[in-house]
């Protein structure tokens, strides 16, 4: 089969949040390089806390405004009560007294609902998303239930998110949102609406299915497709690496952590204080390579997201949003 050869202005490798918020905003033709899911679809959606970058955080707003995945500065509740503020999908932002409903489970401050038993909330959310008779199971299960308003476990859709709120509510005649969990269908119902947009945005190309392997003399190359039998070479002047933090894009070699992609390290010896609380709360969740990285080929290199940054959606969104300033 013949290589696939092919040339932009700037070449992204990772489709999360960062690696398509820089795509949104880059001018010229891009390229998007992607292969399955991560940190953004494991999250549960929520920005917080703030840290001022008010441009950022305008044009996201404005962004996800005609998408199914609609956000909102607000307050929003998770499944262990803990409420968050900054900004949150319009679907979990919490104000007054809900009545809070979990699925199939006893859990403290919630009201128990037989619904799709067996059935995980991923699963859930996405045969809801495709199938209305479902979303009227869905209405006669809560249509018994005495409430001002509701908020359920976060299974209201993906692409149809909104759709499928709106006609819940309008069903039960009470006001119906979602309270906040990761992961869960909120994190990946943020990466479609993104996904949504960078597909609609003239001379920006989302390459899904690429399983990049080598970075080196200005071009990226790899292969594409379900079995990889495609080889792919894509040259750009400018390169963003945006291949994700330590849940899904580094990589460990005894003791260090590195990008796998450019070889950079993370850290040279992780073993010290790795624990059970290592995943929440370590380090060097929040620590990435930095912006600054060198490959040879290319007129301008960048980490962002959680490579250069480490873990957190506001960090990812922020760099992502100024991926692009000087170029």
């Amino acid at each position: 089969m013949t290589a696939l050869k092919l040339e932009y202005d700037h070449v992204i490798v990772g489709g999360g949040l960062a690696g398509l918020t820089a795509a949104l905003r880059l001018r010229g033709r891009t390229a998007v390089l992607t292969y399955g899911l991560g940190s953004t679809a494991l999250s549960g959606g929520v920005f917080s806390p703030l840290a001022g970058d008010t441009e950022a955080e305008a044009w996201f707003l404005d962004t996800m405004g005609d998408t199914a995945c609609r956000y909102a500065r607000g307050t929003c509740i998770t499944a262990s009560l803990a409420k968050k503020s900054g900004l949150v999908q319009a679907s979990t932002i919490y104000a007054g007294s809900p009545l809070l409903i979990t699925f199939n489970e006893e859990r403290r401050g919630f009201r128990n609902v037989g619904f799709m038993r067996g059935r995980s909330l991923h699963e859930i959310a996405r045969i809801l998303d495709t199938d209305d008779g479902a979303c009227a199971e869905l209405e006669h299960a809560l249509s018994g239930i005495k409430a001002e308003s509701l908020v359920l476990p976060p299974v209201l859709g993906i692409d149809r998110a909104a759709e499928v709120r709106e006609k819940l509510a309008a069903g039960l005649g009470v006001l119906v949102g979602e309270h906040v969990a990761a992961s869960s269908a909120l994190g990946l119902r943020l990466l479609r609406a993104l996904e949504k947009k960078a597909s609609a945005k003239e001379g920006l190309d989302l390459l899904e299915l690429v399983r990049v392997e080598r970075i080196a003399g200005g071009r990226v190359e790899g292969r594409m497709g379900t079995k990889g039998k495609r080889e792919i070479s894509v040259r750009a002047p400018d390169l963003l690496i945006a291949t994700g933090g330590l849940l899904t894009g580094f990589k460990l070699s005894g003791n260090r952590l590195f990008e796998p992609l450019t070889g950079a390290t993370v850290s040279p010896e992780i073993e010290q204080g790795l624990g059970q609380k290592f995943i929440s709360r370590h380090m060097l969740m929040y620590k990435g390579v930095g912006p600054g990285l060198i490959v040879d080929g290319f007129e301008n290199v960048r980490a962002i997201g959680a490579t250069a940054c480490g873990f957190g959606l506001y960090h990812a969104l922020v760099s992502g949003f100024h991926a692009g300033d000087g170029l």
